[in-house]
């Protein structure tokens, strides 16, 4: 079961004092980093780490196209990030690369570990592509400021993006241009 924090970070427009950045390790995923990347995402989204390892198992061995990372502290792993190239889709959304998907464990969050991981990917993607896409929940204020942050522009809002759908009815689609 996830943990009652949930799984976005709580939103701190004004957070204060911030906790000391973490000093993080990424690098690109493994197949030895299937069970340990599941365990966070479990942790986090539910479910148990054997349903999340097929998945991420799948997404570290799918070669070109897909891009998965660990973020490691200490050697612990911290979180994941991934990166898809995706067509373009009925519901409007562009073809392109899209940042598709971030999870920080909750002991790490708040540390910088998403900013590093969404970052990274960022410039692996630069390299094959001029432009950056990624859509989040509008629910989702700390991802949203987080991408605004780091250049995204928001292209508009609806209730799906890429097939994906999201609670509250609508998501964000974003993008970032070099």
């Amino acid at each position: 079961m996830p943990d009652a924090v949930g799984p976005f970070a709580e939103y701190q427009p004004e957070p204060g004092e911030r906790a000391e950045r973490a000093k993080v390790d990424i690098v690109l995923a493994v197949a030895a980093d299937v069970l340990p990347i599941a365990r966070v995402q479990s942790d986090v989204r539910g479910n148990t780490p054997e349903y999340w390892a097929e998945r991420v198992a799948r997404r570290v061995s799918a070669g070109a196209g897909e891009l998965v990372v660990v973020a490691r502290v200490d050697g612990d792993t911290a979180g994941y990030g991934t990166a898809s190239l995706l067509p373009e889709h009925e519901d409007g959304a562009p073809a392109g690369w899209y940042l598709s998907g971030v999870t920080v464990a909750h002991a790490w969050r708040r540390k910088g570990i998403g900013r590093a991981l969404t970052e990274w990917r960022m410039a692996w993607l630069r390299e094959r592509d001029a432009e950056v896409w990624c859509f989040v929940s509008a629910r989702n204020p700390a991802s949203i400021d987080l991408h605004r942050a780091l250049g995204f522009t928001e292209e508009r809002r609806g209730p799906s993006f890429q097939g994906v759908t999201f609670g509250g009815g609508e998501g964000v689609l974003l993008v970032a241009r070099a």
